[in-house]
Order: structure tokens, then sequence, then C-alpha cells
């Protein structure tokens, strides 16, 4: 794992973290404040830009340092980890390349599945609580349907609105549909009454 990021422009110091520095490096740098820090980077997070140093403090305790990358300066490798170091602190994890792939197809299925703009809030709702009890939906313009074929709902989404080639598909999600109206309604007294 290594420690990447570009600096912020600006009028900061251009350091050596605009470049890959590896974890486990031996790292020296001063924050905003004149601050001195040196030390063993041993985490970076990119999207907040936070780096971890590790070093030796007076009491022979081990601090932990959380600086933002972008405002340091004068930053200086020591001496890089040696290859293959992930540093003493945080090992290195290994990614499992079909974890990413699940994860991406999976984030692609989630995008793919949202309501298309015209529809209803209700129909959007009702989607997610169907959803709850059968995963396999998609949307087809306004109409929620069941991937395997067995049912769909037509807008404006109410028990009559639920049609299907399987009468058991049928019956669950029409149950499923009487109840999230009959929620609905309750939920809308309850709102009225405050």
């Amino acid at each position: 794992m290594v420690a990447p990021g570009p600096m912020a422009a600006g009028g900061k110091i251009e350091n050596d973290l605009q470049y890959f520095v590896p974890l486990g490096s031996s790292v020296a740098c001063v924050d905003p404040y004149g601050n001195k820090f040196e030390g063993e980077l041993v985490a970076m997070d990119e999207p907040s830009g936070m780096i971890i140093i590790k070093s030796t403090g007076t009491d022979n305790m081990e601090d932990l340092t959380v600086l933002n990358r972008e405002l340091l300066s004068d930053f200086e490798v020591k001496t890089p980890a040696p290859k293959n170091s992930s540093g003493s602190f945080m090992p290195e994890r290994v990614v499992d390349e079909s974890l990413v792939r699940k994860a991406i197809l999976k984030k692609e299925e989630a995008v793919s599945r949202m309501a298309p703009k015209d529809v209803t809030a209700a129909g959007r709702e009702l989607f997610k609580v169907i959803n709850k009890t059968y995963s396999n939906l998609d949307w087809q313009g306004k109409v929620i349907r069941g991937l395997d074929g067995d049912f769909e709902v037509h807008p404006p989404y109410k028990e009559d609105n639920v049609m299907g080639k399987t009468e058991d598909a049928v019956a669950r999600i029409r149950k499923v549909v009487k109840k999230f109206h009959v929620d609905l309604a309750k939920k809308s007294e309850i709102e009225v009454a405050s």
C-alpha cells in the first residue's frame, strides 16, 4: 500500500507526498504551526488527505500523529520503506479482484434499479418494501417488475394493479402492496394529527 496524493495548490509548498510514498517509510515534515514531526508513515487516507506518522516520544512511548497532508511543508522521505514492506503498524491488505468485481457489479445493479424520475414517491417506497420480500426486482418504465416474470405492479401501484403469470406470486405481492398502503395511510394520519 502506498500513500499517494497530489498536494493542494494555492501557495502550499510542494513536497514528496505528491508522489507515491510507501507506508513504512521514515519521513519528516513541518506542520503549519512550525512543529516538526519525524517518524514512520503508517497510514494514509486519500479522500480526507490525512496521514498518520508513528514516532517515539520522550517517554519512550509510541505516539501517533494525525496530520492533514495538504497543510504540510518541508516533507522529506528520510528512508523509503524496503520493497514489499507494508509498514510495521498497518499491514498491507491483499485485494481480492473477484470481490472488487462483485462490488462493482452490485453497485451497477443498484444504479440500474433506481426508479425513473417520473415515478411517484409512493411508487419508489413500494419498490423498497417489495424489495425486502422479493429482491429480484427491476423497473420497466414506471412498472415494478419481478425479474423472473412472476409479477408486475403498474401505476398507481394499488393492490388491483398487481398482475402476473403465477397466482402465488401475484397473491403474495398483493398482500405486500395492501399492507404498504395501510401503513402509508396510518403514517399520513399520524402526520396530520401532529
